[in-house]
């Protein structure tokens, strides 16, 4: 087998990256061309250039991949306008991994796709949408999370006007603007409408961060009575939101009219009760259908999809009608809160593992398996620290946990010993997420996995040694097997992730912390709201 290839890959002015192919150098450019669109999640039509010695070093073609060097240097050009070019820049110097990844750290993975580390930026992972195709729903669907810093719009001319004068006499004399109560419902209005671009029910955090944006911005705005100079904003735009939400239930949002009182069940006729919107930083919650869609027509596609899904060599339609049907199935998924075997009987195409990663991607924005894998190693140095500093009987049950990785350091064991001592050192019982059994004793397990609510079963040989593969890895959820015949257990745990975001499940009470982790320190969702137990080993983890 060939030994890896590193390449730096640039991908605009300013941005570069390392690529690791492990298996080596792909037998085609489009194949290569593949591996680079995917890894970065570009969008668009691409081409790469390499550097030619003939020419000075000049970027010259890709053509054929022999002309490409181990440690040597290619370009992505887009085939399209520079609007794509500039979604790209815009998604790399915006992208997040928990506290940004150190430079030069390889990201490994077990399967045969490339692994990327950065180069230049200490961005890892590309946050994008996915790419857009026919029938796409990207224009219905948001295609960013909440900002780290919220742009302030700019107002109408008048009001700039007025607010650049307040300005400049703020920073000469420190005079605040007393806003007229035109300039202010102007101001409020334009900050909603730029709100609902990425929630529709902001938090209290998120508002004060408008708040806070508004005032630096246009520091006249500051309020003297107020504790951090925009506590009264922060009030005068949650009614606002209240209201624009009015607005919007009133020509049919499917994000807020799903909470009118006609949607709810009898026993919860009460405004307030049992509001359906985002808990876990889902960016995507419960999105409008794609223009000149309905749920007749979507569900239309459904059941087309049902004879599509047995046809052969049938990926990108099935592709494409999963991504056109996504507002219809997360409608379906918020509002019916449907059992897992029935959702699985009317959505077989959606469990497997491309379907997940792409529908976690539309959820969140967030690529799923690639990020898990890759954060997931990035920590595994800081967390096996950890554990060995722990004590007790928890202490005792990690060490057990741990000692396959003595015998077999393979990424694989590594990161499965990893995952289950998170549990172990959260308190909490590995058992209860990894089911391990003997394949003579599977038909035995599977009729007790019947019973289980959420979980992953791993199948091995009977007597197996550590540097043996699992005969079997899969997902139960409410005792139904939705997937089957994964890699190993590491991949098993991000699918898992995936289909809780996508079955809209609340995470299993002995397993909060666990999953806690995974959401708000692995993938940095909501990652500012963490309880103690978790704030405390991220801190421990960043030191």
């Amino acid at each position: 087998m060939a030994g890896p290839v590193k390449l730096r890959v640039i991908l605009a002015d300013n941005d570069a990256r390392k690529l690791i192919l492990p298996q080596g150098m792909p037998s085609s450019t489009d194949d290569l061309t593949q591996i680079i669109t995917d890894t970065f999640q570009l969008d668009g039509d691409i081409r790469l250039q390499y550097q030619d010695d003939d020419f000075g070093g000049e970027f010259i073609n890709l053509t054929s991949v022999t002309d490409v060097e181990d440690k040597g240097t290619l370009k992505v050009i887009f085939k399209t306008t520079g609007q794509n070019q500039e979604k790209v820049k815009e998604s790399l110097g915006s992208c997040e991994t928990p506290e940004s990844i150190p430079e030069h750290s390889t990201l490994h993975r077990s399967d045969d796709s490339a692994s990327v580390s950065s180069f230049e930026t200490d961005d890892t992972v590309l946050l994008s949408s996915p790419d857009p195709s026919p029938g796409s729903v990207q224009s219905e669907s948001r295609s960013t999370p909440w900002p780290l810093v919220f742009p302030i719009p700019r107002f109408s001319y008048d009001s700039e006007i007025i607010l650049q004068q307040a300005n400049a006499e703020y920073h000469a004399n420190r005079t605040r603007l007393s806003p007229s109560p035109k300039l202010k419902s102007h101001i409020l209005e334009s900050l909603a409408e730029e709100i609902i671009k990425f929630k529709a029910y902001p938090t209290d955090v998120d508002l004060n961060a408008v708040s806070e944006a508004l005032i630096n911005k246009h520091p006249c705005l500051r309020e003297q009575g107020s504790y951090n100079g925009c506590y009264g904003w922060k009030i005068s735009l949650k009614y606002k939101m209240a209201n624009f939400r009015t607005k919007l239930r009133s020509v049919g949002c499917s994000e807020v009219s799903i909470n009118t009182l006609k949607n709810k069940k009898q026993d919860q006729c009460h405004a307030a009760s049992n509001i359906k919107k985002p808990r876990r930083a889902e960016v995507n919650y419960c999105p409008q259908h794609p223009k000149g869609e309905t749920s007749d027509s979507l569900e239309k596609e459904r059941v087309q999809l049902l004879t599509e899904i047995r046809k052969r060599n049938n990926d990108k339609i099935i592709k494409e009608k999963m991504e056109r049907t996504f507002s219809y199935r997360r409608q379906e998924v918020v509002q019916k809160k449907p059992m897992v075997a029935e959702f699985k009987t009317r959505w077989p195409a959606l469990f497997n593992v491309d379907e997940i990663n792409s529908e976690f991607m539309r959820i969140t924005t967030v690529p799923l398996e690639f990020k898990f894998l890759a954060v997931l190693d990035q920590y595994s140095d800081s967390l096996m620290k950890i554990f060995h500093t722990k004590g007790g009987v928890n202490g005792r049950t990690i060490k057990n946990i741990m000692q396959p990785i003595s015998q077999n350091n393979s990424i694989d064991v590594r990161r499965e010993c990893i995952l289950k001592a998170l549990c172990a050192y959260l308190n909490e019982d590995h058992v209860q997420l990894f089911s391990q059994c003997a394949d003579c004793d599977w038909l035995i397990a599977k009729e007790a996995m019947k019973q289980t609510v959420m979980g992953i079963y791993i199948v091995r040989h009977e007597g197996h040694d550590p540097v043996d593969q699992p005969v079997d890895v899969g997902v139960v959820i409410e005792g139904t097997e939705v997937l089957s015949s994964l890699r190993n257990a590491a991949v098993a745990v991000a699918m898992l992730f995936g289909l809780i975001y996508a079955l809209n499940l609340s995470y299993p009470r002995e397993l909060k912390s666990t999953f806690e982790v995974i959401q708000k320190v692995f993938f940095n969702l909501d990652g500012h709201r963490l309880s103690p137990k978790v704030q405390t080993l991220k801190n421990k983890m960043l030191e």
